[in-house]
């Protein structure tokens, strides 16, 4: 009898005992469950997680970017789960009034928010890569390292000279941690869904490829200010490669000489020995000589019809342009524009 009432005595004992460790359990977790845990005053903050980072650096950055009310109730929830084999990542929204229970799903089914991804126009690789690494987790260096693949260029068909003509400046929704390749991938799919069958088509009925289209995107976008002269200037060059004229286009000679920034285009530019510099050589160039807007490229798919064959910045410096008919009415626009450039000094 007296060992039966021990082992009754310790029964009791030890569902007291768990008892306790439960209402302990359950004192310590129903928060996470059921209260509010976050900080901010504003209807919801993102966050962006680096990826791979592990639990307690989870509750660190929610906790110095002031999203949490209670960090222990989160390093308490995270302590009862598994933690994923690559560590939590990835960009987020949080709403104000959100549970750390909600805010750690969120986090771990990896439901992110993503980023409207902004490609501009631009003059190099390297500048595409550096605004693009500005809005996502990728660094410069491994989005420019992965624009500047040979073997990527070859699998999407293009090469070096041409891969500029797959980027077109856009909007597009992508992953704040979207891999380098995985964005050039997605860039690509944006191109063929740009390049549609009706804009192969409008391109076609112009006499020129989709490639040939941004090629000239290229250099009307680096000769022109103002916007609203792209489809007079994509005319002139039309009716140039339609007549056999050399284009004689000013980037084309920059980008020859290594320097789209140059202020003046001298005869010692207008001869070097390039593909690219359209003095020399007749046709397009073999590629563009920049990433080109999307008002550039339908400037040149739907550009002005017109019989102009010149153009010459005007002297006033406004960034317009007179053009012209014939050679002669353009050599007089050129005189006076070049005057006024040898008197400000303008080398």
């Amino acid at each position: 009898m007296k060992t039966r009432k021990k082992i009754a005595v310790i029964a009791i004992i030890l569902l007291a005992i768990a008892g306790l460790a439960g209402g302990y359990v359950l004192l310590r977790y129903l928060p996470a469950y059921f209260r509010p845990n976050t900080a901010f005053a504003k209807e919801s903050v993102v966050i962006c997680i680096p990826s791979g980072t592990s639990p307690g650096e989870l509750v660190q950055q929610l906790t110095a970017e002031g999203v949490l009310d209670d960090p222990d109730l989160l390093r308490a929830l995270l302590a009862s789960r598994t933690t994923p084999a690559a560590g939590f990542g990835g960009r987020y929204t949080v709403n104000r009034g959100m549970t750390t229970r909600q805010i750690l799903n969120l986090i771990a089914s990896r439901r992110q928010t993503p980023v409207n991804l902004v490609m501009l126009p631009a003059r190099t690789l390297g500048e595409v890569a550096a605004h693009l690494a500005g809005q996502l987790e990728a660094d410069s260096l491994a989005i420019l390292e992965a624009l500047t693949d040979q073997q990527m260029w070859s699998e999407y068909g293009f090469t070096r000279a041409t891969f500029p003509s797959m980027l077109v400046p856009n909007t597009y929704q992508v992953y704040w941690d979207i891999t380098p390749p995985k964005l050039v991938a997605r860039l690509y799919r944006e191109y063929k869904a740009f390049w549609n069958e009706g804009r192969v088509r409008q391109a076609r009925d112009i006499g020129l490829t989709p490639l040939e289209v941004a090629t000239l995107a290229s250099i009307i976008q680096e000769e022109v200010l103002h916007p609203s002269e792209l489809p007079t200037v994509a005319g002139v060059y039309m009716n140039r490669l339609r007549a056999n004229m050399p284009l004689q286009a000013c980037p084309t000679a920059k980008f020859a000489a290594g320097d789209l920034t140059l202020k003046r285009i001298l005869k010692i530019h207008t001869q070097i020995d390039s593909p690219y510099n359209t003095y020399i050589h007749p046709g397009l160039p073999p590629g563009p000589i920049a990433i080109a807007s999307l008002q550039a490229i339908e400037a040149v798919l739907h550009y002005n019809r017109h019989d102009y064959l010149y153009f010459c910045a005007r002297a006033d410096l406004s960034g317009y342009h007179h053009f012209s008919r014939t050679g002669e009415q353009h050599a007089r626009y050129a005189a006076e524009y070049h005057r006024v450039l040898n008197r400000r000094g303008i080398r």
